[in-house]
Parts: structure tokens; C-alpha cells; sequence
């Protein structure tokens, strides 16, 4: 039986991959022999290429602030050319404001639509002529539950995760006939830097009453979730938002 995790020969590129969520997945791919190209806001990588290097991956790094237009212009094309190819993009990057639909500024949505959305819209686009050319290709969004049960104070995240959603669907319809599948994630509550607050006693428990599984998740759990989807384990999933949330959105 094939080996569908092993991603040897792969390259894949991960947005807001330096911490988190997306260190994570960029660890799970360079752990399984697939080249990664990190696209991250920082202007340098930290700790990360080395920590590539040790489990035995192929990393670079490029600096890019996905909200600017202009950082955003040719970044798949760089990318490219450090790996020598694409056959993976996760659109991971984000950012969260705490806000309403009553004390959203025009700023903010506009930062989190650029991040959030058009981001996404973006380097997509960019990555579609190397996908198509090579007949095969993964695209894998990550959304939120916020886009199904938005809890009243992240609004402009919701609205814009919603739309990942929707883009998700509507580009596996077009992509689909050129061998590449085009899915999301969409995470609940997950230990990051973002989240720690989530994590402090008294509030985790709060917060755990509402998850069937008693607990929060993990970054390796989001990252599990995406190698199925960049791998051959998904050849026949296409514009599905795969929910990681320890059953939150259907209790």
C-alpha cells in the first residue's frame, strides 16, 4: 500500500509559518522529506530553519507582509524558485481583533480582509499556472469555526473566515479538472501564543465545558488534519472544510 505520508520530493509552501499553527504543519511536512518555504511577516526566521534542519527537512524563509499588496506580489514566484516547484500551498497566515459588528472600525476590517481574504485570493492565483501545469497540486485554506459559530467578539475574523469558506468551494469547482484539490480546516480553540489566555485555569475550564471532548486542541492536531489534505489520502476530497474542534460546532 502506498506510503501516503511520506512527502519526499514535495514542496509546499506555508504562510504564517514561523509560530503556531503554522509551525506546526511546516514542521509535520519537513519531518515527512518535503522542502518547505515559510512566508511569514517577520523579518527573520528565528529558531525555525534550524529546527527544519534537525528533523531532517529542507527549509527557506521569506519575509513578506501579506497585508501590503505589493509584499504580496510575485511571492509564490520566489518561492518557487527556492524550491525548484510548488505542490503544496497552506494559506495559514492570520491575525484577530477583538471587536463587534458595532465597534469594528473601517481599519480593522480592512486589515483583516487584506490578511484573512485577499491574501488568500492572492497567492492562490499565483500558484494555480505552476498547478495547472504540472496536472496535480493541493491547496489547503485555513478557516475557523469562527466562520459557523462566530461568538459575538471577533466579528470582522468571522465574516472574513466565512468567505474563506465559500472561496474554498467555489475555486475546487474550477481547479478540480485540472487535478488539483482546493479544501480547508476550519480549527476550534487551539494553544498558540494567540490563545494562551484560553489556556489559563480557570477560563480552560470554562472554555471546556463546551467541547464534547473535555479539552482544547493541540498545533499538531491542525497539523495532522492538513496532511491528509496534502496528501494522496485526499485525492477524492474537494472544497470540504474539514472541522478540528473536538466536536464543538455540532454540540
Amino acid at each position: 500500500m502506498e506510503n501516503y505520508l511520506d512527502f519526499s520530493g514535495k514542496k509546499a509552501v506555508v504562510t504564517g509559518g514561523r509560530r503556531g499553527l503554522g509551525k506546526a504543519m511546516v514542521l509535520a511536512l519537513a519531518e515527512r522529506g518535503a522542502s518547505v518555504a515559510v512566508i511569514s511577516k517577520s523579518p527573520d526566521a528565528g529558531n525555525l530553519m534550524e529546527e527544519i534542519r534537525k528533523c531532517g527537512g529542507k527549509g527557506f524563509y521569506l519575509s513578506a507582509d501579506l497585508a501590503q499588496p505589493e509584499d504580496r506580489k510575485g511571492i509564490i514566484g520566489r518561492a518557487v524558485e527556492c524550491l525548484n516547484g510548488i505542490d503544496i500551498l497552506v494559506n495559514n497566515a492570520g491575525l484577530q481583533f477583538q471587536e463587534t459588528a458595532e465597534t469594528c472600525t473601517p481599519e480593522q476590517w480592512k486589515l483583516s480582509q487584506s490578511v484573512l481574504l485577499d491574501a488568500v485570493f492572492d497567492l492562490s492565483r499565483q500558484a494555480i499556472p505552476y498547478l495547472k501545469k504540472q496536472k496535480s497540486g493541493k491547496i489547503v485554506n485555513i478557516a475557523s469555526i469562527c466562520a459557523f459559530r462566530e461568538g459575538g467578539w471577533n466579528f470582522s475574523y468571522g465574516v472574513m473566515k466565512a468567505g474563506v469558506v465559500g472561496m474554498t468551494r467555489c475555486m475546487a469547482n474550477s481547479l478540480a479538472r485540472y487535478g488539483i484539490q482546493v479544501n480547508a480546516i476550519a480549527p476550534g480553540i487551539i494553544r498558540t501564543d494567540l490563545t494562551a489566555s484560553c489556556f489559563e485555569k480557570e477560563r480552560y475550564e470554562e472554555i471546556c465545558r463546551k467541547y464534547p471532548a473535555g479539552r482544547l486542541g493541540e498545533p499538531e492536531e491542525i497539523a495532522g488534519a492538513m496532511l491528509f489534505l496534502a496528501s494522496g489520502m485526499s485525492s477524492f476530497v474537494n472544497g470540504q472544510t474539514l472541522v478540528v474542534d473536538g466536536g464543538f460546532c455540532g454540540n
